[in-house]
């Protein structure tokens, strides 16, 4: 019963009045007691089996599962033919589906006798096949014209489906080895596999097979696997230049080719280059791409909220604080913002953030503690909100509570030391020292000079990340508060 509620539960309008039409006709009694049966469910989808049966059945069992089976091959009918190639959001999975649809009409035409008019649709599938690059139909394709109508052709024609049928087939190989490939550089459990069995290069020896395989066969499809494991190569080694390099030729590919042509595939690869290029510090350029994802991922896909974390990170960096805001109002306006407990406690300190930035310290205040979720945390996220409370409570000139919050977060990163960093270790020691010197920033030791100038030069271990969770820059604040001639 479950397969059948899943179904029905797919159906659209559309589908449903057709099924309505095959099986409400009062000449066929079965057809019907399907009717019924599809109406009863489609109306409470929790309905058990036992009340139906008492519905349907009077002499046996085997009548209502004989039912149940008639109706969902009735359905599964419609499925395959009310317009499947439109509910298909891919322009390029629409055609593989109409490719396979064209090829079981030959198939059953030829079989039949009219073989002319099996033909002309084949030919039509294989037009479809060659632009959107479908090896595996094409194969098929191919085999049906060498095996059904070998009578209509002459030999140049069949020499040339010999040819095409090897050529088709190596490419098919292919294509599913570079998937394959593909698999074990971005699939989690297959690359954690690898990573056990094989030696540190066998991620650059899988990336350069596919570059081979591009190369050799010249097919967006193969190029696709090959560039998206060789960008995000680049990215999880920080060769962003690389990167971003490599992001453009990928975002031309997907943009130009039928095969791999999507407004998911074109909103992935922009977001991959805006994250490489605000890690290379292009914040305008970040943006652009960014901006362009965020519009075509769907709205209320969770991709599209994390584009606009990426968004706000680069406008924020430009000093753009107006438009940030609007990114983190667009953000908790999602309509899925609640579905995860992390997302609106994330979402309200981002908010504060830019607030503390635009200089409203009391409504950054306000926003940062509306939710201490981040708090319950041990993660970067929980070391920032800390951070950021303690330059609130600097500007406010709370040193009392100040005092709690410096010694509160000590002992946290005590307890979890993989999340004192130098740079974070830096910023509680110098914001420590400036309450000691009664929030006079004059008074600040030579010493905690020294470490924000290693944190405002990114010297090893004090870089900061774009992309992370510090969104107020500690170190550009205090030099800012510090006389011009303190800082180098």
């Amino acid at each position: 019963m479950d397969d059948l509620r899943s179904l029905i539960k797919v159906m659209r309008v559309g589908e449903k009045r057709m099924l309505k039409h095959m099986l409400s006709r009062n000449t066929n009694s079965e057809e019907n007691q399907r009717w019924k049966l599809f109406r009863y469910i489609d109306k409470d989808g929790s309905v058990s089996e036992d009340e139906l049966r008492a519905k349907f059945v009077k002499t046996s069992n085997s009548a209502f599962s004989h039912l149940k089976s008639r109706l969902k091959d009735d359905i599964l009918s419609v499925l395959l033919v009310k317009e499947s190639p439109k509910r298909i959001a891919q322009a390029n999975r629409a055609a593989q589906f109409e490719c396979m649809k064209k090829l079981a009409q030959a198939y059953v035409l030829i079989f039949r006798g009219a073989k002319q008019e099996g033909a002309s649709i084949l030919k039509s599938a294989k037009e479809l096949a060659i632009k959107y690059e479908l090896a595996a139909e094409l194969v098929s394709i191919n085999h049906l014209t060498r095996e059904a109508l070998y009578s209509f052709t002459d030999a140049k024609s069949l020499n040339k489906v010999n040819t095409s049928l090897r050529n088709d087939l190596q490419l098919w190989n292919d294509i599913l080895r570079s998937e394959e490939l593909s698999f074990y550089i971005t699939l989690p459990q297959l690359k954690d596999e690898m990573a056990k069995t094989e030696d540190e290069e066998y991620e650059a020896r899988i990336i350069n097979e596919l570059k081979e395989l591009y190369l050799k066969s010249n097919t967006a499809r193969i190029g696709f696997w090959y560039y998206m494991a060789d960008v995000e190569n680049c990215v999880a080694e920080e060769r962003f230049g690389d990167a971003i390099d490599l992001g453009l030729k990928f975002l031309e590919l997907v943009e130009n080719n039928p095969s791999v042509y999507s407004k998911n595939n074109i909103a992935g690869v922009n977001q991959t280059i805006g994250f490489a290029y605000l890690n290379y510090r292009n914040y305008v350029d970040a943006s652009m791409h960014l901006a362009r994802s965020e519009k075509l991922f769907p709205n209320a896909g969770f991709n599209r909220l994390q584009c606009l974390q990426l968004l706000v990170h680069a406008e924020t960096a430009l000093g753009s604080y107006a438009q940030a805001m609007a990114y983190v109002e667009k953000a908790m306006a999602h309509p899925r913002i609640g579905s995860r407990e992390i997302l609106v406690p994330r979402w309200l300190y981002n908010k504060s953030c830019i607030e503390f930035l635009s200089g409203d310290i009391d409504s950054s205040f306000k926003t940062l503690n509306k939710d201490g979720y981040l708090l319950k945390q041990q993660d970067e996220w929980n070391v920032q909100f800390r951070l950021l409370e303690m330059l609130q409570l600097v500007e406010m000139k709370d040193e009392e509570w100040l005092e709690f919050k410096i010694d509160a977060t000590r002992k946290f990163l005590t307890r979890y030391k993989q999340l004192d960093t130098p740079r974070v270790r830096a910023a509680v020691d110098i914001i420590g020292n400036l309450l000691r010197k009664d929030l006079d920033f004059r008074l600040l030791s030579d010493k905690n000079k020294a470490l924000l100038n290693h944190c405002l030069e990114e010297d090893p271990g004090y870089k900061w990340n774009p992309a992370g969770a510090e969104l107020v820059r500690f170190d550009l604040w205090m030099k800012k508060k510090l006389p011009a001639q303190e800082v180098e």
